[in-house]
C-alpha cells in the first residue's frame, strides 16, 4: 500500500504542526513584543505548559489508526462551515451589527436550530467571518475561506478533540490561509 503525507498519521502530522505553528507563532511573538518583565515571564511558562501538552498530544496522536472518511455527514460539515462564515460576515459587515454580536447570533442559531457536532463546526466557523474588511474584504472571500475551514476540521477532527481553544486556532489558521490565497491572486 502507498503511503501518502495526507493519508493517516501523515495528515494528522500536518494538521498538528499547523496548529502548533498557530500557536506557538502567537506565544513567540506576543513574549517578543511584550516590554513588561512579568508579563513576558508568565507567557514563557504558559509557553512551556503549550509545549508539554503538546507532546502529550503527539504522542497520542501517533498511536491511533487514523483514516479519512469522506461521506455524507462530511458535506453536512462544509455546508454549516459555509453558512458560519459568509452568515457572520454578511450580519458583521454588510448589516453592521459587528463582529461579536454576528458571531453570537450565528453560534446560538446554530446551537437551537443544529445537532451539537453540526453547531460546533458553524460556531467555529463564524469565528473566520468576525475578521474585518482588510482580512477578509468581500463576501466571496468568505465563501473561499468556509471551505479551507471546513476542510480543516475535516482533517484535523481528532487533533485537539475535547480541548478548548480548537476553534480559535482553527479559524486562525484557516484566516491566514485564506488571506494568503486572497492576496497571490490580487
Amino acid at each position: 500500500m502507498k503511503k501518502s503525507l495526507f493519508n493517516g498519521k501523515g495528515r494528522t502530522l500536518l494538521g498538528l504542526l499547523a496548529f502548533i505553528a498557530i500557536g506557538g507563532g502567537l506565544i513567540i511573538s506576543t513574549v517578543i513584543n511584550e516590554r513588561n518583565l512579568y508579563k513576558t515571564e508568565i507567557l514563557i511558562i504558559f509557553g512551556c505548559f503549550f509545549v508539554i501538552s503538546l507532546l502529550d498530544h503527539f504522542r497520542r496522536v501517533i498511536k491511533k489508526d487514523d483514516k479519512f472518511i469522506f461521506n455524507k455527514r462530511s458535506i453536512y460539515f462544509l455546508i454549516c462551515s459555509f453558512i458560519g462564515v459568509t452568515l457572520t460576515w454578511f450580519i458583521n459587515h454588510e448589516m453592521g451589527y459587528g463582529a461579536i454580536i454576528a458571531n453570537g447570533l450565528v453560534g446560538v442559531m446554530a446551537a437551537i436550530f443544529l445537532p451539537n457536532d453540526l453547531a460546533g463546526i458553524t460556531y467555529t466557523s463564524s469565528f473566520m467571518g468576525m475578521s474585518s474588511f482588510a482580512v477578509i474584504p468581500s463576501i466571496t472571500a468568505a465563501a473561499i475561506g468556509s471551505l479551507i475551514v471546513g476542510i480543516i476540521l475535516l482533517t484535523t477532527v481528532e487533533i485537539y478533540a475535547g480541548i478548548g481553544g480548537k476553534g480559535g486556532t482553527t479559524a486562525a489558521l484557516s484566516t491566514i490561509i485564506t488571506n494568503a490565497i486572497i492576496k497571490f491572486f490580487i
